[in-house]
């Protein structure tokens, strides 16, 4: 018996060693690991710097590849995903929440759907403003303007939602943000009651996105709202068919092999690429309609991925950028009388965290009435790299008694402009000054409880 047990330890010591051993002896034979979803695979470090020193970090970066490359990676972490949720009903990784009957959510959305990522009452007043500024400037040059959120799915199909996530029932940054944008007459289309008041599911399970249908549906009513004929694609025939793999399911399961169904219009589209394209994710994608009129610029993120299709077919030129921030001056570039930008609902603070392009529109002279009291905290210029002849000039304000509601104004050179209050750190602004105003001694005055304030900025050279 005792000899038995010895050969039966041997066995499993063995037995151990060699499922220890095969990940590594695989990478002999296996094939090279691809990236799926949004992996970024570490590249094979070299042994020297181009300078020619020798890398110091070559074998921690060795680690990393190794981790990366290592053989049956992508099958040892989809079992182990797959152990997880039905053991434990959760997933190891920190990027997805496993939700009832396989639904997938993207943690990204925890806290807009529980409340914990509320924009503060001037954030959202701020991205209000911004977008406002950005009407302004389409305005003048006889454009369009029109701004609409994608909804994070939970907000539209929080049933699935573990129960450990409570749900807030305060009003989200979406709807702060869309009163803010009624109070300053900006265009807005709530795409949250129209997505939401829909017997179909218009997202897919084991995606952060809305599939075709959800698409189709927000395409239809941009155009309308904007003015286009009507033209549907929503009701019209279509097949499905299982096509999909979700992001969020390969990276919780990369090995894996599910795909969702989704939709196929009937109907097929008329507009080409007269730049060709390589795939949904290119940052510039621009279509052609010889049947239709009219040019359209439009700022999105990945839900145009499968939106754009709908808004090219109604315009004869258009153009769809995944720049970020926004460039204004790229309505110029494009000749677009229409511009459009539609970003996720989690991303909405980006807003005032990453200003628009634009150069900074110009105000009367209300300076007679400025008291120097209020103070700026740091503030940078540099020329800019985006608009030739401005310089860039940004900072953080420090006035505590500051108005929620105050713009921020800038004054050199005898004339004064408005600043956006978005950019770096904690009541920012940033202004895009032409070079020989932003030369000129410069002053910086807001709005302290109903009275303007004013300060000398000391500009520093930004690095």
């Amino acid at each position: 018996m005792k000899k038995l047990a010895r050969w039966g330890l041997a066995a499993f010591v063995g037995l151990f060693l060699c499922l220890c051993l095969l990940p590594s002896a695989g990478m002999l034979a296996a094939p090279a690991e691809e990236a799926v979803g949004n992996e970024h695979l570490t590249a094979m470090p070299a042994l020297q710097n181009a300078d020619g020193s020798w890398n110091k970090s070559y074998f921690s970066e060795l680690s990393s590849w190794l981790s990366d490359h290592i053989a049956f990676r992508h099958e040892l972490i989809t079992l182990h995903a797959r152990l997880c949720g039905a053991l434990f009903g959760t997933l190891p990784s920190e990027d997805v929440v496993l939700g009832a009957d396989g639904w997938l959510y993207y943690a990204d959305t925890l806290p807009d759907y529980q409340g914990a990522g509320l924009m503060t009452e001037r954030e959202c007043w701020a991205a209000a403003r911004v977008l406002a500024l950005m009407q302004e400037y389409c305005q003048e040059r006889g454009a369009q303007f029109l701004f609409t959120v994608a909804p994070n799915k939970n907000s539209l199909y929080p049933e699935a939602m573990p129960a450990r996530y409570q749900r807030s029932g305060a009003a989200g940054n979406a709807q702060r943000i869309a009163g803010r944008l009624e109070e300053m007459g900006v265009p807005y289309l709530d795409l949250f009651a129209l997505l939401g008041g829909q017997e179909q599911t218009l997202y897919f399970r084991t995606d952060s996105h809305w599939n075709t249908l959800g698409a189709a549906l927000a395409g239809d009513a941009i155009s309308s709202a904007l003015g286009k004929p009507e033209d549907p694609f929503w009701g019209q025939p279509y097949q499905t068919a299982p096509t999909h793999k979700g992001d969020l399911y390969e990276m919780v399961y990369p090995a894996g092999d599910l795909l969702e169904d989704d939709a196929v219009f009937d109907r097929a589209f008329r507009f080409t690429y007269p730049n060709g394209l390589r795939s949904a994710e290119d940052i510039t994608i621009r279509t052609q309609n010889e049947g239709e009129t009219g040019s359209l610029l439009m700022f999105r993120d990945s839900f145009g991925n499968a939106l754009y299709p709908f808004l090219a077919e109604r315009y004869g030129a258009a153009c769809f950028s995944q720049a970020m921030p926004y460039n204004l001056t790229y309505l110029e570039r494009e000749q677009a009388g229409t511009l459009v930008v539609e970003i996720v609902e989690r991303n909405l603070r980006w807003l005032v965290q990453r200003p628009a392009v634009m150069p900074a529109p110009q105000r009367e002279d209300a300076s007679a009435g400025w008291q120097a009291d209020g103070a700026v905290e740091a503030a940078a210029a540099a020329p800019s790299s985006e608009l030739e002849g401005y310089v860039e000039v940004s900072g953080v304000i420090r006035c505590p008694a500051m108005d929620v509601d105050s713009p921020i104004y800038l004054r050199a050179g005898g004339q004064v402009y408005e600043a956006l209050p978005a950019g770096e750190g904690e009541c920012p602004f940033t202004a895009y000054l032409p070079a020989a105003a932003a030369g000129q001694p410069l002053e910086l005055a807001v709005s302290c409880q109903g009275v303007w304030q004013s300060c000398t900025v000391a500009l520093e050279a930004a690095e």
